[in-house]
């Protein structure tokens, strides 16, 4: 091996290495381990809640959509609710079960890499309502029917909402590729990183910015 070989090897070495000291350095300067344990446990309170609440609303889902299942209209919005809901709760029991694999005798950056990506837990439900907006209005025709027995569907013109649901029908594939793009591996590119920073908060940039981080040492 040539020398200066040798020296391209030891110098690839030494920026990994201190890489590693500073991304160690960052979280233990950034985490108390036992306000981090409490927070974690109190985190895990809320995220239960949100499984109860999802599974309740799923439940109710279900039913509508059985007792509506003769009207197309009808079981088609409690359907497209459903599924969303259904999402939200996947996502929740996800939560859940990172929170419980979180072990504080790990190393640093292994227990802050899983804080962090509980910390973007927000940015799944940013998604979740960007992915629901060309079919918001099933929300608005179960909510009508449910809360004031009024079925909107009777008072809207057939044509216009063939072509209502067309046209948002081919917004779902550039919406669903849009919306992959909102991850904290992207975070590189311009764009990407002012539409995430415009819909979530600090704390949750924060943590992608981290998560983005660790990625990078770990490639």
């Amino acid at each position: 091996m040539e020398a200066g070989e040798l020296k391209k090897i030891l110098a690839a070495y030494d920026t990994k290495l201190d890489e590693k000291l500073s991304l160690n350095l960052a979280s233990f300067k950034s985490i108390n381990l036992d306000k981090s344990e409490k927070k974690t446990l109190s985190i895990l309170k809320y995220r239960i809640i949100e499984i109860v609440v999802f599974s309740l609303l799923a439940v109710f889902m279900g039913n509508y959509i059985a007792s509506n299942w003769t009207q197309t209209h009808l079981a088609i919005s409690g359907i497209i609710v459903g599924v969303f809901t259904l999402i939200a709760l996947a996502g929740s029991i996800g939560q859940v079960t990172l929170l419980k694999q979180i072990d504080f005798a790990k190393p640093i950056v292994d227990i802050r890499k899983k804080i962090e990506l509980v910390n973007t837990h927000g940015l799944l439900f940013v998604k979740l309502m960007l992915l629901s907006t060309p079919i918001w209005w099933a929300y608005i025709v179960v909510g009508s029917d449910y809360m004031f027995n009024i079925d909107l569907y009777a008072h809207m013109d057939v044509d216009f909402v063939l072509k209502y649901l067309m046209v948002n029908s081919l917004l779902i594939i550039p919406l669903v590729w849009f919306l992959n793009k909102l991850t904290y591996k992207n975070l590189h590119v311009k764009w990407v990183r002012k539409t995430i920073g415009f819909f979530i908060g600090s704390k949750t940039m924060k943590a992608l910015e981290f998560l983005n981080d660790i990625e990078k040492f770990e490639n």
